[in-house]
């Protein structure tokens, strides 16, 4: 049960990352061609720690239980970094870096988190699992 509760976790983060991507990479060209959705609740720091809380969650425990069978911890860490990109785009992205930059640094951590839910599924797959 533990495994596809991991798996599902890893499918489950892997959605929200790119969900940021989208968010971060397609909301702007929305803006532009709909005004009205620039003052809706997608605009708001509010949606964005929502989300990046759901990632946060979801991460943690789909990339501690895979790394706890497979032993390849390297996974588990690379994840974090990528939520800490993602923290740090969230909540200090735009005053330090403005909005382009904002959105980088969120693509980034997006992709990172990704792939590291990624190579935890290949790994869970494969027979260095032990669960």
């Amino acid at each position: 049960m533990l495994g596809s509760f991991q798996q599902t976790g890893d499918r489950v983060s892997i959605g929200l990352a790119f969900l940021c991507v989208a968010h971060c990479l397609v909301l702007p060209v929305v803006v532009l061609a709909l005004p009205f959705v620039a003052t809706s609740f997608l605009q708001e720091e509010a949606f964005h720690q929502m989300l990046l809380f759901g990632v946060l969650i979801t991460s943690i425990v789909a990339l501690y239980s895979g790394c706890k069978s497979h032993q390849k911890w390297k996974i588990f860490y690379s994840g974090i970094f990528g939520l800490v990109v993602l923290s740090v785009a969230a909540f200090f992205g735009h005053d330090l870096l403005g909005d382009a930059g904002e959105t980088i640094l969120t693509v980034v951590g997006s992709l990172v988190v990704a792939y590291s839910h990624l190579i935890n599924i290949k790994t869970c797959r494969s027979d260095e699992c032990r669960s």
